[in-house]
């Protein structure tokens, strides 16, 4: 009797501290898509900016564009495409 209460009560501490931690990754999770979107709304500014290319490919201006574009670049690759439903995780 007094297991089958222990295990019940165990039972609800781990499944409230299931809860807890799954909301905290989908807010992290929200925070990520949050920040890539607004890195791939800098980018396509920056590109509209420097349409002939010539900020670029400067060695000052040129070192901030190539870090925003490694910055995309780990982001996409940070959430993958979910090839079986035909929808993407960034949704």
């Amino acid at each position: 009797m007094i297991s089958t209460i222990t295990a019940v009560v165990l039972l609800a501490f781990v499944s409230y501290l299931l809860y807890v931690a799954l909301n905290r990754i989908t807010q992290y999770e929200n925070y990520i898509l949050q920040f890539q979107r607004i890195i791939e709304f800098a980018t396509d500014k920056m590109k509209q900016v420097d349409v002939s290319g010539h900020y670029e490919s400067d060695d000052e201006t040129g070192f901030f564009f190539s870090q925003i574009k490694e910055l995309q670049t780990a982001l996409n690759e940070l959430f993958e495409e979910d090839d079986q439903v035909g929808k993407t995780t960034k949704e």
